[in-house]
């Protein structure tokens, strides 16, 4: 069974602890977690994550 994923950004959290404890938090719920270091935290998801693929795919199509 796949584990379902989690996404956090990273400039939610004033400090690196409370990140990571976040971090563990999900994960030991049984989530797979994601976490977003750059751009803003307001912009759709689903955007970026297309964008990603769409990167990847024009990096391998070449």
């Amino acid at each position: 069974m796949k584990k379902p994923t989690y996404y956090l950004w990273r400039d939610d959290y004033a400090t690196q602890e409370e990140y990571i404890n976040e971090k563990k938090r999900y994960t030991r719920m049984g989530f797979r977690v994601v976490t977003f270091i750059d751009g803003p935290k307001d912009r759709d998801i689903n955007e970026g994550i297309k964008a990603v693929i769409k990167n990847h795919i024009s990096d391998y199509c070449r």
